[in-house]
């Protein structure tokens, strides 16, 4: 027996379910996708052309309005899958196929509800990220919870890591568990009351060395290469920083927040801040400088 899937998808998370739902004998499929900036700007291989490298149909609507709900009724999918597509679904879309319409989001719903929960969870010093399984309604992200999953976050780990690894978890969690959705072998579940919602995050990109040291380096993490860095100034230069670790070093109150304390021979510093210090490991100067040049900003004593 073959199951009718329409697949709403982008950027890594969709190839993945993409590749595995293709393959199966048992699947008719149909996706409905998008090119993305990031796909332009991070180098991501965008689903659109794996589709047309396999020769899937696929739709590309800019909006979810009444013609293409009107197309996707006389398809008439037994399943809509929806991995990263960044549209509402309206109450017309839900009800068309009899399997329903689910989603697989990266956060430990109801916590994290959203369109971008993996970097709050940095910035809120979370120690674990959670994948949910779920069927869609017309909230945001407020369905019924099929399965779910929780993972470690490095100690390191950056916004964009996060991120990457997040797809692929939500992909991991989707796969593994669709054979049982198909024979009506998961338990849904109500949501329990409250929760919470991320979207986008404000620009958080300037440093305040004057904010505890967690906070700095989480904002460091979460806006690390390839995104575009968390910053700071040191005699008229814009300095980006990539990494930084915690470090103790006596005496730092004394310099004052934003203040060069210690410099090393690899050109790494530390800097004051309210409640501690910080060791810069990964940062670049604006304009670009020679070590010579470097070496004569990055001076013990210097204040940002």
């Amino acid at each position: 027996m073959t199951t009718k899937v329409l697949l709403f998808t982008s950027q890594d998370i969709g190839n993945d379910v993409f590749s595995y739902l293709h393959a199966r004998a048992d699947i008719d499929l149909v996706v409905v996708t998008q090119r993305t900036q990031r796909d332009e700007i991070y180098g991501y291989r965008a689903t659109l052309d794996l589709c047309l490298e396999k020769g899937v149909r696929t739709l590309t609507p800019k909006v979810i309005d009444n013609a293409f709900l009107t197309e996707v009724e006389a398809m008439a999918p037994d399943l809509i899958v929806c991995a990263y597509y960044p549209r509402i679904f309206p109450r017309r879309l839900l009800r068309i196929p009899p399997l329903g319409c689910i989603n697989v989001h990266p956060g430990l719903l109801p916590q994290y509800r959203g369109t971008f929960p993996t970097p709050w969870c940095i910035l809120n010093n979370e120690t674990e990220i959670g994948v949910t399984l779920h069927y869609m309604d017309e909230g945001i992200d407020t369905g019924d919870i099929l399965m779910q999953r929780t993972y470690p976050i490095g100690p390191d780990e950056t916004g964009h890591e996060l991120y990457r690894r997040s797809m692929k978890l939500c992909a991991d969690l989707l796969i593994d568990n669709f054979d049982q959705l198909l024979r009506g072998q998961l338990t849904a579940r109500k949501q329990p009351a409250g929760g919470s919602y991320y979207n986008k995050i404000a620009p958080q990109y300037r440093i305040d060395w004057h904010q505890p040291r967690s906070e700095i380096r989480n904002q460091i993490r979460v806006h690390a290469k390839p995104y575009f860095p968390a910053y700071c100034f040191l005699l008229n230069k814009c300095v980006t920083i990539n990494k930084a670790s915690f470090i103790e070093l006596e005496g730092y109150r004394a310099q004052g927040s934003g203040t060069i304390c210690k410099v090393f021979d690899d050109m790494k510093f530390v800097v004051s801040c309210v409640d501690g210090c910080l060791l810069i490991e990964d940062y670049d100067m604006f304009p670009l400088l020679r070590p010579d040049d470097i070496a004569l900003h990055i001076r013990l004593g210097n204040r940002f």
